[in-house]
């Protein structure tokens, strides 16, 4: 059976089903192995430099382009791609079109995910797609035992609540988790959830709900205990410079996040801006950082996905 994949968080799920496929995106970076195979898409601004290249183009929209040729040579049997965001990678419909155009046998599965529990149907739905749905249904029960060890671990957890992402109530710390730092941005879909999970409480926006603008003032109001910054496909070493320009941009300092310490820089790639499996290393990162006491690491030390962020300037 060959496989191809557009998405990164589908190409992972697969790797971690044991089909990495036969080729993925230009975005597709873990495991090596499957960065290593042949690729598939690429950014339109890119063909400037290769004029010639547009002759093998089956589809492109206004940023990312699919290679018709290296698609058809590939001679996929199932083709993995996303419908989640049009900006992060080259969506399912451009997929689909591109079946057509170069009459290809092939199924299109698009691996959404609103919530949490769409992160984890979509396990089965990928291990049906590449011929594992016994080892999906492993991954799956798996996932599910460590989401409710972090459950039971918070304060007024209680395990099996998990899919939607719902907690008993109490007086969680508020929790700020940014996607983007200029202009703000935070989180949405499957991170809220995750932060409820992860006892904290999301409140500038609810889970499944997209991802959005949010004021300074609106920042401030909401006066973050914990604040995590994870910009859409930055390391950790560009998330930590994009926090302390926040910091130093924005009259912050009386945000109790920055007073007291507990300003985080996230791997954004590798935690926050994609829906595979690895959601649930999310999950056990953001609880080691929202109780550090109830956990063995606090996610800042021997972690090098997330680090601690000190301002770079007074004021």
């Amino acid at each position: 059976m060959s496989v191809v994949s557009l998405f990164p968080s589908a190409t992972e799920v697969a790797a971690a089903l044991g089909v990495t496929p036969a080729a993925v995106s230009h975005q597709c970076d873990h495991p090596p192995a499957a960065a290593a195979r042949p690729t598939l898409t690429g950014l339109v601004r890119d063909l400037e430099s290769d004029p010639d290249g547009i002759d093998r183009i089956a589809v492109h929209d206004d940023t990312y382009y699919l290679d018709g040729d290296a698609l058809a040579a590939a001679d996929p049997d199932a083709i993995l791609t996303q419908g989640v965001c049009a900006v992060c990678a080259l969506d399912a419909g451009l997929a689909r079109r591109a079946v057509e155009r170069l009459d290809l046998d092939a199924a299109v599965l698009d691996v959404h995910a609103d919530d949490l529990a769409d992160v984890l149907a979509n396990v089965e739905r990928i291990g049906g797609a590449v011929g594992r749905p016994d080892a999906a249904a492993d991954l799956r029960a798996n996932l599910e035992t460590r989401i409710d060890a972090v459950v039971d671990a918070v304060p007024g957890g209680t395990a099996g609540t998990n899919d939607a992402g719902d907690r008993p109530a109490g007086n969680p710390p508020r929790v700020a988790v940014l996607d983007w730092t200029d202009p703000i941005r935070h989180g949405g879909l499957w991170i809220p959830g995750l932060v409820r999970l992860a006892g904290g409480e999301p409140g500038l926006v609810a889970a499944g709900e997209r991802s959005r603008k949010v004021d300074p003032d609106e920042l401030r109001a909401f006066d973050p205990e914990v604040l995590v910054v994870g910009p859409c496909s930055a390391d950790v070493d560009e998330a930590h410079g994009r926090a302390r320009d926040l910091l130093d941009r924005e009259s912050l300092d009386e945000v109790a996040a920055v007073r007291e310490g507990r300003v985080f820089a996230m791997d954004g790639t590798a935690y926050l801006n994609r829906h595979s499996h690895r959601v649930v290393d999310t999950l056990e990162a953001l609880a080691a950082l929202i109780h550090p006491d109830r956990f063995e690491a606090d996610g800042t030390g021997d972690d090098a996905r997330v680090r601690r962020v000190v301002r770079a300037a007074t004021r």
